[in-house]
Parts: structure tokens; sequence; C-alpha cells
């Protein structure tokens, strides 16, 4: 597992969003999804023993989950 360095996800994530309200809303979305079953877009290594906000974020980041 690689450690996380939350205020790098956040950074790099709001490059994708006008706000970090936002990306705040939209993360949570996300994350709802993934805590009801929804697969992660990310390998199953990168998510190992993250929490679902963090995967969240973690896909927001490298672009995987757009705004809904």
């Amino acid at each position: 597992m690689k450690d996380v360095f939350v205020p790098d996800l956040i950074n790099g994530a709001l490059k994708h969003f006008p706000s970090r309200y936002e990306l705040v809303r939209v993360a949570a979305i996300r994350a709802n999804s993934l805590i009801k079953g929804d697969a992660p877009l990310l390998d199953k290594r990168t998510v190992a023993n993250h929490k679902s906000t963090i995967i969240s974020l973690m896909e927001i980041k490298e672009g995987l989950w757009k705004k809904k």
C-alpha cells in the first residue's frame, strides 16, 4: 500500500473542477457509489486498504471520474 498525501489528491483533483465545493459534491457522489458496490476504476493494488473517499479522489485526480 502506497502512502497517500490527501492535500496532493485534492490539489490534483481541483484541476478538473472550478471550486472545492463542486469537487466535494462529486467526490461524495462517487464515494457513495463505491460504498454501494460499484467497482473502483483504478487497479486493485492501487486502491487496496483505502477508504472510499480516498479512492474517489484518486479517480477524480486521474481523470477517470467526471462530473455527473
